[in-house]
């Protein structure tokens, strides 16, 4: 009988250091995250903000999980990074030895906001050009941390991310 209680004890802390270890990893994930509009004005107005997606939407496919980490667009003052995977039809372009991603590095070009403040969310619009692909971004904004981002390309199909928003961390500059 004892046996059965041992074993039935270090089953239950086994499951509730798993349950500890999945609660704390989800609490650091999103520390960096926006919890509210005004929050939401004030990194937009920054202009020192991340999004990552977890989400890729092909247009005509199955949506697509990717991990977070592998993809980023990095908003820092005047210039954007971005890379972003693809999972589409490219009608033109993207020769031997490209990545096939979306990337764009560089100035923010055509850069505008829209507020919709009675649903808490902006849209932020801009455009790029990389090795003579002309990129339209269409980036919706949440007040509770969430955005999407929908890409038109003069040589792909449009395709969309869902994703969060991220504030950069300080300590690792």
């Amino acid at each position: 009988m004892k046996i059965i209680n041992v074993r039935r004890m270090i089953f239950k802390s086994f499951y509730f250091g798993i349950l500890i270890v999945m609660i704390s990893c989800a609490g650091s994930r999103n520390s960096g995250s926006v919890n509210n509009y005004d929050e939401l004005i004030n990194l937009v107005n920054s202009r020192e903000f991340e999004i990552e997606s977890e989400w890729v939407n092909p247009l005509g496919g199955n949506r697509i999980y990717i991990t977070p980490g592998s993809n980023y667009i990095k908003f820092q003052e005047d210039k954007v990074e971005i890379f972003l995977p693809y999972f589409g039809v490219r009608h033109s372009g993207g020769g031997y030895g490209s990545d096939g991603g979306i990337n764009y590095e560089g100035l923010v070009k055509e850069f505008k906001i829209k507020e919709e403040t009675h649903k808490e969310k902006l849209i932020l619009y801009f455009r790029g050009n990389h090795e003579g692909e002309d990129l339209q971004f269409y980036v919706t904004l949440f007040s509770s941390g969430k955005a999407n981002v929908s890409v038109n390309s003069s040589q792909r199909s449009t395709i969309s991310y869902q994703g969060e928003i991220i504030r950069p961390n300080k300590d690792n500059d």
